[in-house]
């Protein structure tokens, strides 16, 4: 069968997406991508895709650019003819879903979490939301990441029960993300993994850590002894986003402050594994953050938001802590909280978001699940085509 994925960024592809596109492969589906050509698509075409970019604006309207846009998928799509088309982030599930129709190419969307269209104001958003609800009813089916979405999705009318369904997060490899206790040296390690966007919390987390020294250092002057922590960020600078974090300002927290940037990696696991904690202070409205869902499969505890799918990743006070969107004093407690529960508390939080990551963000789910829905609709599109008896 002929699979084509749109995204885009390939970084999103190749991030979040690949144990599921090693499946199809595996399966013996042939896969093309479909995205702007970065880093990233040079490790598509490894894991075996054939990769075409996309030039296109992530977050921009003009109508000029847009246009070529639309021509360049409609382009693609019509030269491949695939089987079946797989769209992910909201500007290709709208275009993509609207030239895969126009081509009869059975579509399927997926909603990692329902972005700036519904989390600002403004003319924008209120175009992407006209738009959503005339292209997602075009949509042979919508794959959703948390019950949250799911229930938008549905109150607005732009999916059925019938065409809709819900998987946990993009899923992870967990012979790959594999438990690893931090080092039981007198330091607790806390670690923030996520693009440097405000929304995903880096200003709180940096306001949290320095509470915490702030709380300590009373302790301190009153001649107590006081444990010793680590606060670290990690992951790329989205230079295009205008949630982005500036690099300048990252590297000013570097040098005066206690939190240290770490920069970007591909290889997630060789950092985080030696940390204690994993922290991620969203209030963007998230799919489910493949950071802590590498966090609950390496057994590291976590503190995040008590926010849409954040709150899917934990089992608050038994795997990690919840603490309110935005709220630096909750976040700063929770920390204090993690340092002062000891090392082998933490390793028995990690080991309960282990046990969950196995039950719920096995990968193989999330391809197996992909895989039925793309079997089903592609059979009901060639039902509904074939001549019926007269």
């Amino acid at each position: 069968m002929k699979l084509v994925i749109t995204s885009n960024t390939s970084w999103f592809v190749y991030n979040f997406f690949r144990f599921s596109i090693t499946e199809f492969l595996v399966d013996g589906n042939q896969v093309y991508v479909l995205a702007p050509e970065d880093k990233y698509s040079a490790y598509l075409k490894d894991l075996g895709c054939e990769f075409f970019d996309l030039k296109m604006s992530r977050s921009g309207v003009n109508a000029k650019q847009e246009i070529v846009t639309i021509k360049r998928i409609n382009a693609v799509i019509s030269a491949l003819e695939p089987d079946c088309v797989l769209n992910f982030t909201p500007k290709l599930n709208i275009y993509s879903a609207l030239v895969s129709r126009y081509r009869n190419i059975p579509v399927i969307n997926s909603v990692a979490g329902l972005g700036a269209i519904f989390s600002e104001g403004g003319i924008k958003a209120k175009l992407g939301k006209k738009l959503l609800s005339f292209t997602q009813p075009l949509v042979d089916h919508v794959v959703f990441q948390n019950n949250d979405d799911w229930k938008v999705y549905l109150d607005h009318g732009y999916v059925s029960l019938t065409n809709s369904s819900r998987v946990r997060g993009i899923g992870i490899n967990l012979k790959k993300f594999v438990p690893h206790e931090a080092p039981d040296d007198g330091v607790t390690r806390f670690v923030l993994v996520a693009r440097m966007l405000k929304t995903k919390g880096v200003h709180e987390f940096v306001a949290a850590a320095q509470a915490v020294e702030e709380h300590y250092n009373v302790r301190r002057l009153a001649g107590i002894e006081v444990p010793r922590y680590q606060f670290s960020l990690l992951g790329f600078v989205d230079q295009k986003n205008p949630q982005g974090v500036p690099r300048e300002l990252l590297q000013h927290w570097h040098d005066t402050t206690l939190v240290d940037y770490l920069g970007a990696t591909d290889d997630v696991f060789s950092i985080v594994k030696d940390y204690d904690c994993v922290v991620l202070p969203s209030y963007y409205r998230e799919g489910i953050p493949q950071c802590l869902i590498e966090a609950a499969s390496m057994a590291k505890p976590i503190i995040t938001t008590d926010n849409v799918g954040c709150r899917e990743t934990v089992i608050d006070g038994q795997s990690g802590f919840l603490v309110k969107p935005q709220s630096v004093p909750e976040l700063k407690e929770a920390m204090i909280k993690m340092i002062e529960l000891g090392h082998q508390h933490r390793v028995r939080l990690g080991q309960r978001g282990r046990r969950k990551a196995e039950t719920e963000f096995c990968h193989l789910e999330v391809s197996n699940h992909y895989l039925k829905v793309i079997e089903q609709v592609t059979k009901n599109r060639k039902t509904k085509l074939e001549p019926q008896p007269s």
